[in-house]
């Protein structure tokens, strides 16, 4: 414990609980986003604590003035104004998941495209008007980057690079399932996935990844119900079977080094770790996460709990 948070006093009344609560709703103040009661139970990292006992620990914390209560929704800030705006946001994201779905049936069609989830800022059931729709994409083994080419080209020429509806920046395949980065921010991201085609392969992807529930044990895992399984067609089938050859391999080899060159050059002046963090260029593996938001997010959320210490005088370690 670095000297300014030994200097900080436990208030008595501020328990595990209510520090694990905190925890969580600064990681959403983050995005200036409040929670239901619900959805702080989902996020705690916790399991070690009933509803009851949940919504008891929310009436001390807004009684002593460390959190509010307006509606339904718990915040940090005594801002009504960012109610009105999840709500706008809850909205929009209704509407853009069934725009998400439905590309994600077109999406399914290209060749060793086996399984498709939805990430990002609409899987948290939040959108704004410029927000884009992520896709993270589970591929047939060492056939990621083929079908990250073919996905490319089709944005490119027929959706003429619109990134709205079409951001396609992580690609897997399904004999490489388990994420490498493991921390509060992956863990959110895998666990408010939407699987939107291949449930199987959501399946699998959430049991290599179960180390999720060190971080979030209350989380429930997706409904799989409304996921589309059609099988392989003929036409998908056909490419398949021609491009499982040697043609398929030389062609997801030159789309994997054509990417890298891309980047190498673009981005010739990131240090070793920064590269690393935001790309991912590899037989089983295509990340282009350029913008550093993970870290971002990270950096963010320290900055906001050693605020909160400060401020109030309470270790939340």
């Amino acid at each position: 414990m670095n000297s300014q948070a030994a200097a900080l006093s436990d208030n008595n009344n501020f328990n595990e609980t209510g520090k694990s609560i905190i925890r969580t709703m600064l990681y959403y103040d983050i995005f200036s986003y409040p929670l239901t009661s619900d959805e702080i139970h989902f996020n705690l990292g916790t399991n070690h604590i009933t509803h009851d006992e949940l919504k008891e620990e929310l009436v001390s914390l807004c009684n002593s003035g460390y959190i509010y209560k307006m509606k339904n929704y718990f915040l940090l800030k005594d801002d009504e104004s960012l109610i009105e705006k999840r709500i706008t946001g809850n909205k929009l994201a209704e509407k853009k998941l069934h725009t998400a779905f439905r590309m994600s049936r077109l999406i399914s069609k290209f060749p060793f495209v086996r399984g498709i989830l939805l990430s990002g800022s609409l899987s948290k059931g939040y959108m704004e008007k410029d927000a884009d729709i992520d896709y993270l994409i589970i591929t047939y083994p060492n056939r990621v980057w083929l079908p990250r080419l073919l996905l490319m080209l089709f944005k490119k020429t027929i959706l003429l690079n619109s990134r709205k509806n079409f951001c396609i920046n992580y690609f897997i395949d399904y004999e490489n399932l388990e994420i490498k980065e493991k921390n509060i921010f992956t863990a959110t991201e895998l666990a408010t996935l939407i699987p939107t085609f291949g449930s199987e392969w959501y399946d699998r992807l959430y049991e290599e990844n179960i180390w999720i529930k060190d971080y979030f044990p209350n989380f429930p895992k997706r409904s799989t119900e409304k996921v589309h399984n059609k099988k392989i067609g003929i036409v998908k089938s056909l490419l398949e079977k021609i491009l499982k050859s040697k043609i398929g391999d030389w062609l997801d080899n030159l789309s994997m080094t054509l990417y890298q060159k891309a980047i190498n050059k673009k981005y010739h002046d990131y240090n070793k770790n920064d590269y690393t963090l935001a790309f991912r260029v590899n037989k089983k593996e295509a990340k282009h996460h350029p913008k550093f938001f993970q870290k971002k997010i990270l950096d963010e959320l320290n900055k906001k709990i050693l605020e909160f210490e400060l401020n109030h005088r309470i270790s939340l370690s």
